[in-house]
């Protein structure tokens, strides 16, 4: 199987749009477009980047292996889904992005009353 075909059956597995892996990769969508109808090749890191994005190996995305699960991951589907976001995040901005999921994570905390004793 070719990249063009793997990328395609990753898309339609994770029901995600091409328009969201371009965005998740910082790529443009014309270029994502030229791998999965074979017009280009993608280079290796961004191969490398593909195949983090959908929890794979490289060999996977090259149509080398059929076998797309790695050894098991920690993360769920979402988890991953966030740190290829951040990953795409310039590293200047990326301090604004955790302080936000910190912000986030908070809400609907309760905040423990200081104990008064009398």
């Amino acid at each position: 199987m070719d990249i063009g075909s793997q990328l395609r059956s990753l898309l339609e597995q994770d029901g995600i749009t091409q328009k969201q892996l371009a965005d998740a990769l910082n790529i443009s969508t014309t270029t994502l477009n030229g791998y999965i109808k074979n017009r280009r090749q993608p280079d290796a890191k961004t191969v490398i980047r593909l195949a983090s994005y959908f929890n794979t190996t490289t060999d996977y995305i090259y149509g080398i292996s059929t076998l797309r699960e790695i050894a098991s991951s920690p993360y769920s589907a979402e988890e991953r889904h966030l740190v290829n976001i951040f990953r795409g995040i310039p590293e200047d901005k990326r301090p604004l992005y955790i302080e936000t999921g910190r912000t986030f994570s908070n809400f609907g905390k309760k905040r423990k009353s200081p104990k008064v004793h009398l």
